[in-house]
């Protein structure tokens, strides 16, 4: 867990610059469909991570602990971001949404293992979300927070497959696979969940439901692969490899 703590360190001080004196403009057919979703993203982002920041303490490891730590601070920033972001585009905050509030009683009622299960949820959907909000506008400030933003949840998803790889490496084969497939039922029925929740910001962006449904699978099948077969692992993201253009 030392080289993942020496990312978090590193990635908290090197951040993409955003040029917000360049104002925050967003192309006029994405402006409502994307008010309205990244509202939503908003407040799952914002949470302190307390039970989280407990459970980690309560492995005895230090450094994980420190990491852990450093991973809800950047959470904490992709909301302050996304709050900035939405502001300047004169749209107020959520104190509170239905699907956050889901996810929150779900990792609440768990132990570590399947709360780092739960928390992979919506990370791996982040990570093709993100990419098409990014690919989606030409206005510097969004695409600066889009790509930082999804530079960090690529990190995020890597830095908890690398635990619940080692977490699980010690149970029965038809115990790994009986959590793999009900996680799969989880995860399947959550972006089902989201495609019917954002699918106006998604069309608006140019991505076709059923593209999006094949990529977040194919992100789950990675994921997984890193999980339950000990032969694959995912490395640290590489830092701020971001798209800049």
């Amino acid at each position: 867990m030392q080289e993942w703590l020496n990312y978090f360190e590193h990635n908290r001080v090197n951040r993409l610059f955003i040029p917000w004196e360049e104002g925050a403009n967003i192309e006029a057919h994405l402006r409502r469909p994307l008010i309205r979703s990244l509202r939503r993203f908003q407040v799952g982002e914002s949470g302190e991570g307390r039970k989280l920041r407990r459970h980690a303490a309560q492995t005895g490891d230090p450094v994980y602990a420190r990491a852990i730590e450093l991973f809800v601070r950047e959470e904490q920033e992709h909301a302050r971001l996304m709050g900035e972001l939405l502001r300047r585009l004169g749209a107020p905050l959520l104190r509170r949404h239905w699907s956050s509030d889901c996810f929150k009683w779900m990792r609440r009622a768990c132990g570590l293992r399947v709360e780092l299960l739960v928390l992979l949820l919506p990370e791996m959907i982040a990570k093709c979300y993100f990419r098409v909000l990014h690919d989606a506008t030409r206005y510097s400030v969004p695409r600066a927070i889009f790509a930082q933003i999804l530079h960090d949840e690529n990190g995020h998803v890597a830095f908890h497959v690398e635990y619940l790889r080692r977490a699980f490496e010690g149970l029965s084969f038809t115990r790994r696979i009986a959590i793999q497939v009900a996680w799969r039922l989880v995860y399947r029925a959550t972006c089902a969940v989201m495609i019917a929740d954002h699918g106006p910001v998604l069309r608006a962006c140019g991505m076709s439901l059923k593209r999006f449904w094949n990529d977040c699978g194919r992100v789950f099948d990675e994921t997984a692969a890193g999980i339950f077969s000990p032969a694959t692992v995912l490395a640290p993201a590489p830092i701020l490899q971001l798209v800049k253009s």
